[in-house]
């Protein structure tokens, strides 16, 4: 995975953030680069461009904020979040399948740095409609993590209250693994 270091002229100080509780997935509500929104944000009288991560429809991720910084996505949490924004408007379309394994490769990577934060879209700790209803967030949170059988039928047992023998029955079959992780996909 490869992220574009970007070069802004900050409007003021950025302030260290020393806490990572959250990752947030946002969509910009529109097109556009990672300038475009620094610009914004500056004329909103704000440091500049509040998401730590910008993820393109061609698949592209921009830095936005530096990591340890105290983002401007998210009234009452920037000071213990990680922002990613994706372009688009999600409550009108469908997310590329490029963005989508890009935003997957870059939850996987801030997992890997912060294993204890909780994935949230926006709307789940501010009243927005962001990031839409048609964004894909079991998708891009999960990462790129391969789900287990074990987890598969565990989703299964819990969501689709199926019994052990009705699992076992279809793990006989050929296919049955890959049967069983789909269905439990489907469920989450």
């Amino acid at each position: 995975m490869k992220i574009i270091e970007k070069t802004y002229a900050w409007n003021g100080e950025l302030s260290k953030r020393y806490l990572t509780k959250y990752i947030v997935l946002h969509h910009r509500a529109g097109n556009g680069d990672a300038d475009s929104i620094h610009k914004q944000h500056v004329n909103n009288g704000w440091v500049g461009i509040g998401y730590h991560f910008y993820v393109r429809k061609d698949g592209s991720i921009y830095r936005g904020r530096p990591i340890n910084t105290w983002g401007s996505h998210c009234i009452g949490y920037n000071d213990k979040t990680v922002g990613i924004c994706f372009e688009g408007n999600f409550q009108d379309e469908k997310m590329p399948k490029v963005q989508l394994e890009a935003g997957q490769k870059l939850v996987d990577y801030l997992k890997g740095l912060y294993p204890e934060a909780e994935m949230r879209k926006h709307t789940e700790l501010y009243p927005t409609a962001c990031p839409g209803v048609n964004f894909p967030f079991n998708e891009i949170a999960k990462g790129t993590k391969k789900m287990t059988t074990a987890e598969a039928v565990t989703i299964l047992m819990e969501k689709a209250e199926l019994e052990n023998k009705t699992i076992d029955f279809m793990l006989c079959y050929k296919y049955g693994e890959e049967l069983v992780k789909k269905l439990a996909e489907a469920m989450i």
